[in-house]
């Protein structure tokens, strides 16, 4: 089961990495590392969920 902190962590990655999407929204490479950090976060949450 994740932490709390974990899943705080990972949901600052993403807004930083929408953020970085957001400034270069051409940038293949941004749009990945956002789309990465989401379903992780994604994953995080739904694994807490299910305790």
């Amino acid at each position: 089961m994740p932490m709390p902190e974990e899943i705080e962590t990972q949901g600052l990655l993403v807004v930083d990495r929408f953020q970085a999407c957001a400034a270069a929204p051409d940038d293949l490479e941004a749009a990945r590392l956002c789309e990465e950090a989401l379903t992780r976060l994604d994953t995080l949450l739904r694994e807490a969920g299910q305790a």
